[in-house]
């Protein structure tokens, strides 16, 4: 009954206008490019983040190259501690002995300052070479590169599904 409509020169009703093929061209536009450009920013961020991680260890390298070599002075200080420790036992008279254990008390002293010094920059060292150092920098690109490879695969799959609504709206267009 179509066909005898048609052939009568009259419009077929279940055709598609141009029209209304021009709507859902625009309608495809519209739908997907917020997910394109989302996905654009997402694979822009992964680079920003692998450009980071590179440059974070970069530094890590320069930092660990330009780092000299310091010898702990708390070796030092501790063998002080117990020389003076054995000078007092040697002393005979009261007079020397406060004098000697009131430098031996000052020694001493610094030695525990030095310590808990010593023992607070260690752990912040531990830290920083986990958070910072030349091996979790070169974790942190891994993951970088790991997460671009996943957002740009990502994206590839939104230019698919678009690719496949557009290549729907030509058969649509060619079947119209």
């Amino acid at each position: 009954m179509t066909d005898q409509h048609a052939a009568a020169g009259g419009a077929d009703p279940d055709r598609i206008g141009k029209h209304e093929l021009d709507r859902l061209t625009m309608a495809v536009t519209e739908r997907f490019a917020p997910h394109l450009q989302a996905a654009e920013a997402a694979v822009r961020e992964a680079e920003r983040a692998v450009a980071d991680a590179r440059e974070a260890l970069a530094d890590a390298e320069r930092q660990e190259a330009e780092r000299n070599y310091r010898s702990d002075p708390l070796v030092f200080m501790r063998a002080t501690v117990g020389e003076d420790l054995e000078g007092l036992a040697r002393k005979t008279t009261p007079k020397k002995v406060r004098a000697s254990f009131r430098y031996l008390l000052d020694r001493a002293v610094e030695l525990a300052e030095g310590e808990v010094t010593g023992y607070r920059r260690d752990v912040a060292a531990a830290r920083r070479e986990r958070s910072q150092g030349v091996a979790a920098c070169r974790k942190a690109v891994e993951v970088a590169v790991a997460e671009l490879d996943g957002a740009r695969a990502m994206q590839q799959r939104v230019f698919d599904a678009e690719r496949a609504a557009r290549d729907g709206l030509e058969l649509l267009r060619e079947k119209a």
